[in-house]
Order: C-alpha cells, then structure tokens, then sequence
C-alpha cells in the first residue's frame, strides 16, 4: 500500500467513526439481516447527507478509479439496490459516464426487469456498493449484470470488511474489489486514540475473526 492510500484509508475510517457510520454496542448487541447479533454495526448510507464528507470520499473514489489502469475502459457505473445507488450516481456525474441500478431481484410486473437504465452486452461494468461483508449479497447483482453479457472490471465499497480483502471469487472468478477502508484501519484509530480499553479492544477483535476476517491479532 502506498503513502497516498494509506492517507485515503486513514482519513476515511476516521469520517465514518466521527460520523457514527461504524459503532459499537457492548451490552445491548445490534441484530443484523442474518439474525446474528453483533457489537459493530456499519451503516455507510449515512455519509449521503453530510456533504464535505461525502464529497471528500467521492473524491477518494476518483482517485483510487483512475489510479487503476484495469478500469481505464469502464462505460458502465451500476448501482447496487439501494445503498450503492446514491454514490454510483455521485461517481457517473464525475466520471461522465453512463449510470444503471440494479435490483437485488427482478420486477414481477411491468418489463420484470432488474437492471435499471441502459446497461448493454460488452460494457464494462463497475457495480458499486456502500459496502461488502462476505460478498454473497453482491451474487444477485454480478449474476444480472453476466445475464445480459455486460463485464464486471471491478466492485467499488466505501468499506471492506477484509473477509474477501481484494478479490470476490464467484463461479470460478476472482473479482477486484476496490474500497476506501478495511477494519484495520478502523482499529489503528481505535487503539492509537485509546477510545475503548484493551478488554474492549479484544472484544471487538474477537467478534470480527469469528466472522472471518484475519490478521487482527497484533492490534491486541
């Protein structure tokens, strides 16, 4: 990781705990979509109201896009239902590209269509999200962009968990995933500004490695 990504994950951890998009409840647990309860919830849909934050993390995104010469021929921005919609329009405005959405399942009426807008056979698609956990939310979205043979360069997330750090691999593929932070960068602040206690610390790193995410041992 560069100085200069390493500045963009820094700064966006730092807006989504100053902004409660990340937090923390030890006594009385968040339930998630799954049924889990969990002592972390992350709600990056928060951030489209606040309009320096939101247009420094746009910008962060524009960065990170053009700084990658793989999505150099994108004619696609596609919105993930609803939470990625907001920034895939922010990020087609600024990129001067086409804008699609896609629903997490068809219409049962009208055209029954699930993707919105004008999405075509050989586009190359970047599907954006607010953010990814093990990425089997996001199966719905890169199987109706494959239905009408468009090609997915990339998924753009504000925040990666780190289950799936830099690729999602599905049916055989391995698809970049480009986000603006991960839980390590969430914790370095965390620990560095001493905001919870060591017991807490653990607590908080003992829930995230029994979703999955690895390598967060030495924050302890």
């Amino acid at each position: 990781m560069t100085n200069f990504e390493k500045k963009i994950s820094n700064e966006t951890a730092n807006i989504l705990l100053r902004k409660k998009c990340i937090e923390f409840s030890f006594k009385k647990k968040f339930q998630l979509t799954s049924g889990r309860r969990s002592i972390v919830y992350c709600d990056c849909r928060k951030i489209i109201s606040y309009t320096a934050e939101r247009e420094k993390l746009i910008n962060f995104a524009l960065k990170k896009i053009k700084s990658d010469k793989t999505l150099n021929s994108l004619t696609n921005i596609a919105g993930g239902e609803s939470a990625g919609i907001p920034y895939a329009s922010l990020l087609a405005q600024k990129l001067k590209l086409p804008l699609s959405y896609i629903r997490k399942e068809r219409k049962k009426f009208g055209k029954k269509s699930q993707i919105e807008g004008n999405l075509k056979a050989n586009d190359n698609v970047l599907i954006v999200e607010d953010l990814i956990t093990d990425g089997k939310s996001k199966y719905n979205f890169i199987d109706a962009v494959e239905k009408v043979n468009g090609r997915i360069k990339a998924i753009f997330v504000i925040f990666n968990y780190g289950i799936n750090r830099d690729f999602l691999e599905y049916k055989g593929k391995k698809i970049k995933i480009i986000s603006l932070a991960k839980w390590e960068d969430v914790l370095n602040i965390l620990v560095s500004k001493r905001i919870f206690s060591k017991k807490e610390i653990k607590l908080i790193i003992d829930f995230l490695s029994s979703m999955g995410i690895k390598n967060l041992k030495f924050f302890l």
